[in-house]
C-alpha cells in the first residue's frame, strides 16, 4: 500500500462518519413525519370508522331483531321511546308469485326498516322538522287547525260532508232497533241508556283549518241530528244527547271541552255525560255521579292522543285541559254494580268518570275501534271498581257478550254523530239480548 493511501484512509474514514451522522438526524425527521402523518390520516378517518361501526351494528341489530321477532319479541332490541299508531306491518308473503311481484321482497324491506332501533328517533326527527319549520303534520289522518288544534281529517271529512239528507228507511229501522234493545233490557229488569257522543269537527268547527273543505262555511253547516232526535224522542227512548250537552256547556267552561292536542272530550265532558246518563236512569245501580273539576298542570291520556300520533321529538303537552274527581262520600253499596258498555273511543272518559258515582260499577267494555283501514277491531276490556285505567283485556266472543249482558244491572250504548246508525254495536247488542234464554 502507499504512503498516499496510507495517508488519505483516515480521511476516508472521517468523511463517512461525518456523513452517517449528518444522514441520522434525517432519518430521525423522516420517522416523525411519517408517525405524524399516519397519526392525522387515523384521526382525520375516525368520523369513518365510527359511521362504519354504526352501520354494523344497525346491520347486526336489525339480524338479532329480525331472528328474535317471532318466537322471543321481548328481546328485541328496541327504542325506549316507541312511536304511537303506527300498525305492525304485514309479514312478509313468501310465495313464489309475491317473489315475482315483488311483494315479498318489499315486506321484508320495511319490516327491516321498522325493526332498526333507530326507526323511531327518525320518525321524530323527521315529524318535529316539518312541524317546525312548515307549522304541518307528518301523521297520516292527523292534520292541525286554527290556534293550534289537532283534529282527525276522518272526523273533517263527515262533517264538511254534511248536506241535511237522510235516508229514512235506515232511520227507522235504527229507531226501531233501539226502542226493541230498550224494551228488552227493561224486560230483564236492566237499566238502559243510549249515548250519541260529539264530534270535534262539528262542536268547535272555528279552528278547522283553512284546507278543510268547508272551513269558510263551517259556523252555517245543516243540523244533522235534528232526524236523529226526533226519531228518538218517538220512540221513546231514554238516551243522552251529548252533542247538545256540549254546546249548552261550551260558552259555560273555562276550560274547552275538546282538548287542543285531543280528539276526544276532555274528562269534563265525559263527567258531563256520565251525569246525565245516571240522572236518566230511574233508580239508578251506580247512583248520580256529581264530580268537581280543576286545570290539570299537563295534558295527559286521551287529552293529548292526537300530539302523541304526531311523533315529535319535543311535543308541547301543556295547554288548557281538566282533571276531575268525587264531590262528595262513597255511597252504602250492598255490592258493586255490573255496566256492560258498548261503543267507540269516546266512552274511555265517561267509563273513567263512572268510577266517581257513589257506587262504582264493575265493568265490561266492548271497544268498537276504526282502524286505518275504516274497517272495526273489536276489543273486550273488564274494570274492577274504582279502576280508571283501560283494565284487562279478555276474550271478545259471543260467549263473554252473552254472559255479560246476562250479569249487567246497567248496560251503556255509545254511537258517535259522524256515524250514527250505521255502528255495528247497535245490531250486535240486540242479537244478544234476542239470545237470552
Amino acid at each position: 500500500m502507499s504512503d498516499l493511501a496510507e495517508k488519505n484512509k483516515p480521511v476516508g474514514r472521517l468523511e463517512g462518519e461525518s456523513g452517517a451522522a449528518l444522514r441520522a438526524p434525517a432519518r430521525a425527521e423522516s420517522v416523525g413525519a411519517r408517525g405524524a402523518f399516519l397519526k392525522s390520516l387515523t384521526l382525520a378517518r375516525l368520523p369513518i370508522f365510527g359511521c362504519a361501526g354504526f352501520i354494523a351494528f344497525l346491520f347486526l341489530a336489525n339480524l338479532w331483531n329480525f331472528a328474535v321477532e317471532g318466537d322471543w319479541p321481548k328481546l328485541r332490541i328496541r327504542s325506549a321511546w316507541p312511536l304511537y299508531g303506527v300498525a305492525k306491518p304485514k309479514p312478509a308473503s313468501w310465495t313464489f308469485d309475491a317473489f315475482l311481484s315483488g311483494e315479498t321482497q318489499k315486506a321484508v324491506s320495511i319490516n327491516l326498516g321498522r325493526m332498526s332501533p333507530v326507526f323511531p328517533i327518525s320518525v321524530r326527527a323527521k315529524n318535529q322538522l316539518v312541524f317546525s319549520l312548515f307549522g304541518g303534520s307528518a301523521a297520516p289522518g292527523v292534520v292541525i287547525g286554527r290556534n293550534g288544534q289537532l283534529y282527525e281529517q276522518f272526523y273533517i271529512d263527515e262533517f264538511c260532508a254534511r248536506d241535511g239528507a237522510f235516508d229514512s228507511a235506515r232511520l227507522g229501522a235504527w229507531s226501531s232497533t233501539l226502542r226493541d234493545i230498550q224494551e228488552r233490557a227493561q224486560g230483564r229488569g236492566k237499566s238502559f241508556v243510549y249515548l250519541i257522543s260529539p264530534s270535534k269537527a262539528a262542536r268547535y268547527p272555528e279552528d278547522l283549518p283553512k284546507s278543510a273543505a268547508c272551513a269558510l262555511r263551517a259556523r252555517a253547516m245543516p243540523e244533522k241530528l235534528a232526524p236523529y232526535r226526533a226519531a228518538l224522542d218517538e220512540a221513546h227512548m231514554r238516551y243522552v244527547d251529548g252533542p247538545a250537552l256540549i254546546a249548552a256547556e261550551k260558552p259555560k267552561q273555562p276550560i274547552p271541552l275538546f282538548p287542543r292536542g285531543g280528539t276526544h272530550w276532555n274528562s269534563i265532558g265525559g263527567a258531563l255525560a256520565m251525569r246525565e246518563a245516571t240522572r236518566a236512569l230511574p233508580a239508578s245501580p251506580v247512583g248520580v255521579l256529581d264530580f268537581t273539576s280543576a286545570p290539570a298542570p299537563e295534558a295527559l291520556g286521551t287529552d293529548r292522543d292526537l300530539l302523541d300520533l304526531l311523533n315529535l321529538l319535543s311535543p308541547d303537552a301543556h295547554y288548557p285541559t281538566a282533571a276531575i274527581g268525587r264531590a262528595g262520600e262513597r255511597g252504602d253499596c250492598a255490592r258493586p254494580p255490573r255496566l256492560l258498555a258498548l261503543g267507540g273511543s269516546f266512552l274511555h272518559e265517561v267509563l273513567a268518570a263512572a268510577m266517581l258515582a257513589p257506587c262504582p260499577p264493575q265493568i265490561d267494555y266492548w271497544f268498537y275501534m276504526r282502524t286505518e283501514d275504516n274497517a272495526v277491531e273489536l276489543g273486550h276490556y273488564r274494570r274492577a271498581p274504582g279502576d280508571a285505567s283501560n283494565g284487562e283485556r279478555l276474550a271478545a266472543t259471543t260467549e263473554e257478550l252473552d254472559e255479560n249482558l246476562a250479569g249487567a244491572d246497567v248496560i251503556l250504548l255509545e254511537e258517535n254523530e259522524s256515524s250514527i246508525a250505521t255502528t255495528k254495536q247497535v245490531g250486535h247488542l240486540a242479537e244478544a239480548l234476542r239470545r237470552l234464554p
